[in-house]
């Protein structure tokens, strides 16, 4: 009945989309809390049940609520001398690049005793032990926890063997659900996706079972770079935009077409960015998972301000396309410096898309979730894009914007396609580098497996001419 009544007001003209720019009557959360809010959708429109667990097929998985990086606090170190990014955002130690690191991705899970978590503590594990490698035994001491949830915890931690660097995500082993956060990394290889070294088992004095996923470390986020420029009344500049957004599509087209994973969490605090050189790295697969044909899948999944629609129609066998919604909110927020879609609840999101996109038509649902019965919307007009961003924000940039948030899952661009977008031409002119003359982050090192099967005319858009051999 609240949805309704909102949306019948917007349809006589009583409300009106509020200025992404500007303070409008319309009420807007404050951006510098963390927008991933998973407030439950209302059952008429999904039936979650207010509940974060995956009840998928037999057996059910937990999903983590929080990224690797969420609820950061950071540092006060020694400032770097980065100029790449503003001097407020240089507070936080840059990890070395691989000092001796251990890539052992087949490493052996071996139980420690001890929490693990406490600064200072120190964990002692081994690594190898596998296709004839030799075992190695490995010592991280806790430094700091950089994020809590429902999950458990991650903390940074620096190796003691070799001064490195990491963070270490640790997950209460549930047996009574399914975790595939493990089984995943351990074949995720690309450089947008960040990078399991290794893992190991801890237990507790009460008897709880902890993996503790190794990961390397990579101080900031999109999330707090974005906060950083809305604190300062400023936009993200539109060539880190470009770069954030084309490193999460080639992410996302990796993880979508060579490995056949949906990441089901996509938003500006699971993308992670060195400020030295603006690589940015998909993180935290906890609710990542094989989408099979036919199979059911929940409906209450991915934070709140990045849902796609069919999600909160209660669509339960959905396709990758959900992350490429996420992708379309995402870059959206960078260009106007807050959520395009900031719903205070499930039913609330719904509001806030129909508002811009308009009332989905009948058709527009039944791509969305065939089983929705329920078609008694008032009729909305979509707000044009070209108003919402204003005129300065180039054309390009609102092409692929629309074309990332359509109603239809099937009319949405894939990541692939979106990586050969106009948007992203300025990556490819071998002139362009960063503010400080270096040189981009590489962006068009594909592995065959990335390019495998894409047509002639598809390859020649994404790989420029001066990167073909």
């Amino acid at each position: 009945m609240h949805m309704m009544r909102r949306l019948k007001s917007i349809a006589s003209g009583r409300s009106s989309v509020s200025d992404p720019g500007g303070d409008s009557g319309s009420k807007r959360p404050k951006f510098d809390q963390d927008g991933s809010g998973d407030t439950a959708v209302e059952p008429r429109l999904s039936d979650d049940k207010s509940m974060r667990l995956d009840q998928e097929s037999s057996s059910s998985h937990r999903v983590a609520e929080a990224s690797t990086s969420t609820s950061m606090k950071p540092a006060k170190t020694e400032e770097t001398s980065a100029d790449l990014l503003p001097e407020g955002m240089n507070d936080m130690k840059i990890s070395d690049d691989k000092v001796g690191g251990h890539n052992d991705k087949e490493a052996e899970g071996v139980a420690v005793d001890g929490n693990g978590a406490e600064a200072g503590q120190i964990i002692v594990t081994t690594i190898g032990g596998e296709n004839g490698k030799p075992k190695q035994k490995v010592s991280y001491m806790a430094e700091r926890v950089v994020g809590t949830g429902s999950f458990g915890v991650v903390y940074q931690a620096k190796c003691l063997e070799t001064g490195e660097t990491v963070a270490i995500k640790k997950v209460l082993q549930d047996k009574r659900y399914k975790n595939r956060e493990l089984q995943t990394m351990q074949i995720l290889d690309h450089p947008s996706v960040v990078q399991l070294k290794h893992h190991f088992f801890s237990t507790t004095e009460r008897g709880e079972v902890y993996l503790n996923l190794v990961l390397e470390y990579v101080p900031e986020t999109v999330y707090r770079v974005a906060k950083y420029y809305s604190r300062m009344n400023q936009r993200v500049p539109i060539l880190y935009v470009k770069l954030y957004t084309y490193q999460m599509c080639r992410a996302l087209a990796y993880i979508h077409r060579v490995v056949g994973v949906c990441h089901r969490d996509i938003k500006p605090q699971n993308l992670l960015v060195n400020p030295h050189t603006h690589q940015l790295k998909l993180c935290d697969f906890g609710s990542a998972k094989k989408l099979v044909p036919g199979e059911p899948n929940i409906s209450y999944i991915c934070s709140r301000y990045y849902r796609a629609p069919e999600l909160i129609f209660g669509a339960t066998e959905y396709t990758t396309a959900i992350d490429i919604w996420s992708v379309g909110c995402v870059l959206a927020e960078l260009l106007i410096g807050q959520p395009l879609f900031p719903g205070e609840s499930g039913v609330d999101q719904l509001v806030e898309i129909i508002k811009i996109l308009g009332t989905p038509t009948r058709e527009e649902i039944r791509c969305m979730n065939p089983n929705y019965s329920e078609f008694k919307f008032p009729q909305i007009k979509a707000h044009p894009w070209h108003k919402l961003f204003g005129k300065r924000m180039p054309p390009e940039a609102i092409d692929l914007v629309s074309r990332l948030l359509q109603y239809s899952p099937n009319l949405r661009c894939t990541a692939v396609d979106a990586c050969a977008h106009p948007f992203f031409d300025e990556l490819r002119d071998p002139k362009t580098c960063l503010p400080s003359g270096r040189s981009l982050p590489p962006l068009f090192n594909f592995s065959g497996a990335e390019l495998e099967g894409l047509p002639v005319e598809l390859l020649h858009r994404i790989i420029p001419e001066h990167m073909r051999k």
